[in-house]
This record gives C-alpha cells, structure tokens and sequence, in this order.
C-alpha cells in the first residue's frame, strides 16, 4: 500500500436544480452553500445530482469579483453535469461567480454562489 498523500485537495459541490413557480424559472441550491477552502491549488467540482428530470446542464462560468487571482477558467464535462476549476487559495479572500446553466429547451439561467478563502499556513 503506497503512503504517498495525495498534494491537492479536491472539493465536490452538490447541485440541485428545481422548477421555479414560473415556467422557464429555477431555484439552485448547492451543498456546501459556501465552499470554505484551506489548502492551496484546491480542484473545486460541481455537479448536478438533481434537476428534476429536467435535462439541466452546465454551460460555463463568469467570475464577478474582480481582480480575481485566484480561480482558473472552468471546464464543463461531456455530459455538461460537471463543472470544475481550481482554486489557488493564496490569499484570504470571499469570491463571487455565476454558475451559468441551460434547459432541455434552450433556457438560460444562472446562480451566484460564493467561495470562501482561507490559506492555511
């Protein structure tokens, strides 16, 4: 059995995607609502385990805070179920973005969650 541990830290993020009371709508929750982050070159990973038989997909990602320094550009899997990027996790900082989604019907919708740095030393 090898003793080698593994350097980067890998965090997957739950997605669920739910009908909105308006057609074309959508309620996002993930889990951990705020991903809280210690160990430097962390791979951040979301994915869609629920949405309601409603053939949701990761379309991309748009970072909002600016300046930002610390996340890398996202890749969607094949299946558009996963979307992944890393985080350097250099400095203590809370950062926004959008997850950016699409329907089986061509609908375009988005969520804002955050991620929480916190290097440990």
């Amino acid at each position: 059995m090898s003793k080698i541990q593994a350097s980067t830290q890998f965090l997957n993020v739950m997605v669920k995607v739910k009908a909105g009371d308006k057609p074309g709508t959508y309620n996002v929750h993930t889990a951990p609502e705020v991903p809280y982050v210690t160990q430097k070159d962390t791979v951040i990973n979301y994915q869609i385990y629920d949405d309601d038989n409603q053939n949701i997909v990761f379309t991309g990602m748009t970072i909002q805070t600016l300046g930002n320094d610390q996340l890398s550009p996202a890749s969607v899997s094949i299946s558009g179920k996963q979307l992944t990027f890393s985080d350097a996790n250099t400095s203590s900082v809370t950062i926004s973005f959008t997850l950016n989604f699409k329907d089986a019907d061509g609908v375009l919708f988005s969520h804002d969650p955050q991620v929480k740095n916190d290097p440990q030393v």
